[in-house]
């Protein structure tokens, strides 16, 4: 009995240490122009680094993960169903872009 409960025991451990780690990952490569960190004239911030990880605060709210979908125009941040999505008014242009109306500048 022992041997089923520590395989047991072991599975339980692996599929955990997996969901964190995918969890955690990287996601798709984000463009050059929207990699840094961004702080919102709302006060908010957002930051998105070159090998897909991004996360953000506003308010209450603080994420990590998430991906960039340039064709639909929005920019999704979620993680375990906690997430935002901003319109992309105004894609990178310097150290400013817009989102969602509010305007942010890379810090």
């Amino acid at each position: 009995m022992p041997i089923k409960g520590n395989l047991f025991t072991l599975s339980v451990a692996l599929t955990l240490l997996l969901t964190i780690g995918l969890a955690c990952g990287g996601g798709t490569p984000v463009p050059q122009a929207y990699q840094r960190n961004w702080v919102g004239s709302d006060g908010s911030t957002i930051y998105m680094l070159s090998d897909g990880k991004a996360g953000f605060k506003l308010g209450g709210k603080e994420v990590t993960g998430g991906e960039i979908d340039e064709p639909a125009k929005t920019l999704t941040i979620s993680l375990l169903g906690i997430s935002n999505t901003w319109k992309i008014d105004q894609a990178p242009s310097g150290n400013v872009m817009v989102l969602g109306g509010t305007r942010y500048t890379k810090n």
